[in-house]
């Protein structure tokens, strides 16, 4: 009896590492939809795009692809095929570069190209694990799929997609990551956007950003979303992607469950609508701080919290996201600080020179633990007049205005 209970400890031991090993890998989905075309490609989805890259979108009609469903200006026969709307290509040269986050076990892509097309995937010891060829396509109404996966010990680190001149693109980019491999932290910022002033019975929306900004992805994440109940009645939610839902709502409480989010930017936001009550009365805060908990590689109980938004009960157009920084000058150095962004959010600082001259980039940086940010710079060398410097935060999208002299 004793050994037919270690025999089944055993196998039960078995099965479930197997399981939890499987349920480690993390997939993330590129699909190219909801860019503007011809935007530049930079970091998407955890992945970094070389020189060259755009985002396509058929809707605009320089493509011969098909929207709505025919290809009129092109004899109404479609030569290249894509999945939706929106596609990756490279513009003015026949090769682009997809360099990939630590631990990929397995690429997938989806081609449509008029001329051979070579794809090539690179380990990060620099050998080449595999290449594909993709003959011409064109016309078939198909897509053609290129899978790589790495041999045991190595990862995927570098994709090249090449032919001879930019006539194909790209879509439904798929890769599996192994976040134990490399194991680096993610680092989530919360942050909620900005109203102005609402009045009572106005029906308003509330956009919630989540953002991974670390090296490593995040497994999944919970936001707690404290809402004011009595002056608030909650109408939807929607949120930018199907693996971010609302998973509760309590009297007061929204909450919020996410899956995997990929390093380097990524992120995903949730629109909330509310109308407010139309007893409550002007003045009244409406905005709340919320939290979140994370999983990641390294960490089973990360967490923070997000700014407090500045919405208040009124009827007087005054806009609250307009506020103001501490500016001091001591000789040629001028400091700025400023509070109340989300812990961790990208804010972008330039200044307004005299004369309608254009703006003056200082810098861009992360609000601290505290949503805190502060730095000087040197007004060596400017110009005699008025300035006024700018703080605009990125996801809560407050803008700070503080005016200064030479």
């Amino acid at each position: 009896m004793h050994r037919w209970l270690v025999l089944c400890f055993i196998l039960w031991h078995l099965c479930t590492a197997t399981v939890a090993t499987a349920q480690s890998l993390l997939t993330f989905t590129l699909d190219f939809e909801n860019f503007p075309d011809n935007v530049a490609i930079g970091e998407y989805s955890g992945v970094r795009f070389g020189a060259g890259w755009r985002f396509g979108d058929i809707r605009s009609g320089r493509y011969n692809a098909p929207f709505p469903d025919t290809c009129p200006d092109f004899g109404g026969t479609c030569a290249f095929f894509i999945n939706g709307y929106g596609f990756g290509r490279v513009s003015g040269s026949g090769t682009g570069m997809i360099f990939l986050p630590a631990g990929v076990l397995s690429f997938n892509i989806y081609v449509s190209t008029s001329d051979i097309l070579r794809v090539t995937a690179t380990a990060s010891d620099g050998t080449v694990i595999a290449t594909a060829e993709v003959l011409p396509n064109i016309l078939t109404g198909r897509l053609d799929q290129v899978t790589f996966s790495a041999p045991a010990g190595k990862t995927i680190t570098v994709i090249e997609v090449s032919g001879p001149k930019d006539t194909w693109l790209i879509d439904d980019v798929q890769y599996v990551v192994d976040p134990a491999l490399g194991a680096r932290p993610a680092r989530l910022v919360l942050a909620q956007r900005v109203n102005d002033v609402v009045a009572p019975g106005e029906v308003f929306s509330l956009d919630v950003v989540l953002e991974n900004y670390g090296r490593g992805p995040a497994l999944e994440a919970t936001i707690e979303l404290p809402f004011a109940d009595n002056e608030l009645m909650l109408l939807d939610a929607r949120t930018s992607r199907p693996d971010v839902w609302v998973s509760d709502v309590q009297p007061g409480l929204i909450t919020i469950r996410t899956g995997a989010l990929a390093s380097v930017r990524d992120l995903v936001t949730i629109t909330i609508r509310f109308r407010v009550r139309e007893e409550s009365f002007p003045g009244v805060l409406l905005g709340r701080v919320a939290r979140f908990w994370y999983r990641d590689a390294t960490n089973t109980f990360g967490r923070g919290q997000s700014n407090l938004p500045y919405t208040t009960v009124g009827t007087s157009p005054e806009r609250t996201s307009w506020r103001t920084p501490t500016i001091t000058i001591t000789g040629q150095t001028l400091t700025y600080a400023a509070e109340g962004f989300a812990p961790g959010e990208p804010v972008g600082i330039w200044y307004n020179p005299p004369a309608g001259a254009p703006p003056v980039t200082v810098t861009t940086v992360r609000a601290d633990g505290d949503g805190k940010v502060s730095g000087q710079f040197s007004l060596q060398g400017m110009q005699l007049g008025d300035y006024s410097l700018v703080l605009f935060s990125h996801h809560s999208q407050q803008t700070f205005l503080g005016a200064f002299s030479r």
